[in-house]
């Protein structure tokens, strides 16, 4: 059996990144059929409502580790994301513990106006949350919280038409309103 090989190189890009990220939103994990080609959402399945969550730009980062063993043959794919929520209240402290109680899907949109999706295969857990408030005035107020998702190919990057249909389906339900 031939193995797949690259189809293609890449060029060195222009110096036009900016990191960060904007917004994550939360689905309830469950097999909503999303289509998924070469890496790109293309479509959202019946997946019918998400909630956003702000973002500050600083302490949020999603991490995929790719673990390969010529030994047993295998690729996996190991993505942690830490999430930082400024501000306490109830409202926000109940949403957090109840990430805690079921997987999710998550899709996190960067500064680059681009949107990932991690947690499709097995849903994404909430590893570890904390609640933080700094011992100087102008420390952190607010809630830390990580997930973890093992799953056998890498989040997938949405395409225009996918990232329309999830904006379609934010909830307008907020904590703070």
């Amino acid at each position: 059996m031939a193995c797949d090989f690259i189809t293609s190189g890449r060029l060195l890009e222009c110096v036009n990144n900016t990191s960060g990220l904007r917004n994550a939103y939360f689905a309830k994990w469950l097999d909503y059929g999303f289509t998924v080609v070469a890496s790109e959402m293309t479509g959202l399945g019946t997946l019918d409502e998400v909630f956003k969550f702000e973002l500050k730009n600083v302490g949020n980062i999603p991490l995929e580790t790719e673990t390969s063993s010529v030994d047993n043959g295998t690729v996996f794919y190991d993505a942690k994301i830490d999430l930082v929520l400024t501000g306490l209240t109830a409202p926000l402290v109940n949403q957090a513990k109840l990430l805690s109680r079921d997987r999710s899907v998550i899709f996190i949109e960067d500064n680059m106006g681009k949107f990932h999706c991690f947690g499709i295969a097995n849903g994404a857990n909430k590893t570890t949350g904390t609640r933080e408030i700094a011992g100087d005035l102008g420390g952190f107020y607010g809630l830390k919280m990580s997930f973890q998702t093992l799953k056998p190919d890498t989040a997938p990057i949405l395409s225009s038409s996918a990232v329309t249909s999830l904006l379609a389906i934010v909830s307008n339900v907020y904590v703070n309103d």
